[in-house]
């Protein structure tokens, strides 16, 4: 059989950070449910589209207030028994583009023309600026005026979109700290037993290896299932590293806490980069480790 300790250090390694992140991206988002991360940064991004940056602007020019109060809007999201309003996590662009004209004050009509609606606008106002542009550019077409502002509600959500995973990003990374921290997941300390310890490591690659054969099927698992099995299988493979805490006896030195601190560091950036990237290099490693092994049977015996 074909046997590298490097590899298999590595696939024990990897398969620890491939559950534990999956565990830390579940949390995550909940956390991101529960404070509906995901509608207050789609408000972010249209708060950023209409209002005004500029201090002197008076409220009653910026759109983003006026367009959340519209019917079509506002009932996207929810009330909550608390009073407070759960914004909407997703509106189509065409439901932007018609809303915005409303907010505009803009009337379909025969006698109506964006002319009149660009004679509302103050030029003094970088938002309105930004509305005049595209009246201009649309030559009078209402309906190239309806498809420019979808394609700039597209190219804002995009921005909003980056602001967003930069926040789970960074919400990912402090829930993989607190859960390297609590459960004891140094690196370091993983690394040096998976490389001296034979039956840790072979449990590790016999453990990854099964584990990797539905990984699909647990990522797209409900959220309250998934938390509780991840708990399980993550109690599972704590017992089989039997990784103990830095001793807080007198004869402890800071060089073993600052090990462990840097090596759970460690495993919180590697949590953060998620479930699938480590998923991913972990069935090219058990690929690789069985395509070895079949090499190895299938050479002739002379």
């Amino acid at each position: 059989m074909f046997s590298n300790i490097a590899l298999d250090v590595a696939i024990g390694l990897f398969f620890i950070y491939a559950l534990y992140s999956l565990l830390a991206t579940t949390i995550t988002e909940l956390i991101a449910s529960i404070f509906n991360e995901r509608g207050k940064y789609l408000r972010k991004g249209i708060q950023r589209m209409l209002d005004s940056d500029t201090e002197e602007t008076n409220t009653k020019e910026n759109f983003s207030e006026e367009f959340f109060k519209l019917p079509q809007i506002k009932y996207l999201g929810r009330k909550l028994k608390s009073g407070k309003v759960r914004y909407p996590s997703y509106i189509k662009p065409v439901t932007f583009a018609k809303g915005f004209l409303n907010t505009l004050g803009y009337i379909k009509s025969e006698a109506s023309s964006l002319s009149e609606l660009k004679a509302k606008l103050n030029s003094d106002n970088e938002t309105h600026q930004m509305i005049i542009h595209l009246i201009d550019e649309a030559e009078g077409s209402v309906s190239k005026f309806q498809n420019l502002l979808e394609e700039w509600f597209n190219e804002t959500m995009d921005r909003a979109a980056g602001w967003y995973k930069r926040r789970i990003q960074t919400i990912t990374f402090f829930v993989g700290l607190i859960i390297a921290l609590g459960l004891n997941l140094n690196t370091i300390e993983i690394s040096k037993k998976l490389g001296t310890d034979p039956q840790m490591r072979l449990a590790m690659v016999e453990a990854a290896s099964e584990y990797t054969k539905n990984s699909q099927e647990k990522l797209n698992v409900e959220l309250s299932k998934k938390v509780h099995d991840l708990f399980e299988e993550s109690q599972e493979v704590t017992s089989i590293m039997e990784i103990k805490y830095p001793s807080v006896a007198s004869d402890a030195t800071w060089e073993s806490w600052f090990s462990y601190l840097f090596g759970c560091l460690i495993t919180a950036i590697a949590l953060s980069l998620g479930a699938p990237f480590w998923f991913d290099l972990l069935n090219r490693l058990i690929k690789l480790r069985g395509s070895g092994s079949q090499e190895r049977t299938d050479t002739p015996t002379k």
